[in-house]
């Protein structure tokens, strides 16, 4: 949809409009779109398979916030390894999840 467009349909609608104004509140628009688009979380539950260590990620995700773990008392707990991207380890990025990392 174009500028053109949009405003074709408001005045449409509520007759003549300055175009500026028009402009104006389409920018306005545009702005707060864009505040509640980089604010805007998700949060995806996956269900942990034994002896599978990496999972794949959504297409969609932008940045992680938290890592955390459903414990046995039904309280989750964060993963501190990934809390603090300075502190994981390089003997830690083996990519067959065995452990192994010869």
């Amino acid at each position: 949809m174009t500028v053109k467009n949009i405003i074709d349909q408001i005045e449409l609608l509520y007759g003549r409009q300055s175009h500026a104004y028009i402009t104006q509140l389409i920018n306005d628009a545009l702005l707060d779109i864009a505040s509640k688009k980089q604010h805007y979380t998700k949060e995806e539950r996956v269900d942990l398979t034994s002896g599978k260590r990496w999972y794949d990620l959504p297409s969609n995700c932008v940045d992680i916030v938290r890592v955390e773990i459903l414990d046995t008392n039904s309280r989750y707990n964060m993963i501190p390894k990934l809390a603090d991207a300075h502190k994981i380890l390089k003997s830690d990025a083996d990519d067959a999840g065995t452990g192994d990392v010869s």
